[in-house]
């Protein structure tokens, strides 16, 4: 018998199943996530700040009663280059005299035919999650990527570019800066010195009904509204302003948005 006659009916099945495994290989790797994660504990004592400046991914600062100062991340990357993105994203964390930097090292970009390959840099995120002493001052910035932070006693500095920013039960000075996303702050007690800002989102800011404090509340595209009565809004159409002192005018309070609301909630004491 002639086999010759029946190979191309048998070469072309053979060769469709091996380029249709060989298209879901590859969309599988395409799709494929792979995680790496990293935790360090550091001695906290001499520390008294942390900074911590990050690129792709979201950022939460943590409180716990402990001395030590607790790192941890997930460096997540998928696509065909997942585990070579992964190896080439670092954190470094070091100590510069009372300040422990914590750092996401981006890999080089690479040169191909006259051009720079930026594609590693976007293939991995590093999420962060860090427990730290009430008291430290903490410095993060990322820039795609959420923030939030809770119990928070020092003074708290966070900036994103595309993310919103929650604050929880905080009781020390802040400043947040973002501009694709909405600002949420909730303060333990009053009001302390505060700056917020964001371009495209809302702000929303909660204080006990007891709160002293300077307000500069601003908006362009949205409403400002407050449950105390001292607030009074300059203008109706466009920008709108308000400015003034509620009571003894102790804290500082000031909120900017081009494109969002601007909301002052008022919280009962417990009991009352």
């Amino acid at each position: 018998m002639d086999r010759s006659r029946h190979l191309p009916r048998l070469i072309a099945p053979l060769a469709a199943l091996s380029l249709l495994a060989a298209a879901l290989s590859g969309a599988a790797l395409a799709g494929q996530a792979l995680e790496e994660k990293f935790e360090r504990t550091y001695d906290g004592a001499g520390i008294d700040s942390l900074r911590l400046q990050n690129v792709n991914g979201p950022v939460r600062v943590g409180t716990w009663d402990k001395a030590h100062i607790r790192v941890s991340a997930v460096k997540r990357a998928k696509g065909s280059r997942a585990e070579e993105a992964l190896q080439e994203t670092q954190i470094r964390v070091t100590k510069q005299g009372s300040t422990l930097d914590v750092e996401t090292i981006l890999p080089k970009p690479t040169r191909s035919w006259g051009i720079f390959n930026w594609g590693n840099q976007a293939g991995a995120e590093v999420a962060y999650e860090l427990s730290l002493p009430a008291g430290l001052t903490v410095d993060v910035e990322t820039v795609n990527g959420r923030v939030s932070a809770e119990g928070r006693l020092g003074a708290l500095t966070l900036n994103t570019v595309n993310g919103s920013v929650r604050v929880e039960s905080h009781d020390g000075p802040l400043q947040v800066n973002t501009v694709n996303g909405s600002v949420e702050v909730a303060f333990a007690g009053p009001v302390q010195a505060a700056d917020l800002e964001t371009v495209n989102g809302s702000v929303t800011v909660a204080c006990s009904r007891d709160a002293s404090f300077r307000f500069d509340l601003q908006t362009v595209n949205g409403k400002i509204r407050s449950d105390f009565s001292e607030v009074s809004v300059e203008g109706k159409w466009g920008p709108k302003e308000a400015r003034g002192a509620i009571a003894d005018g102790k804290g500082r309070l000031a909120v900017e948005t081009v494109n969002g609301e601007v909301r002052i909630v008022a919280i009962e004491a417990a009991g009352r």
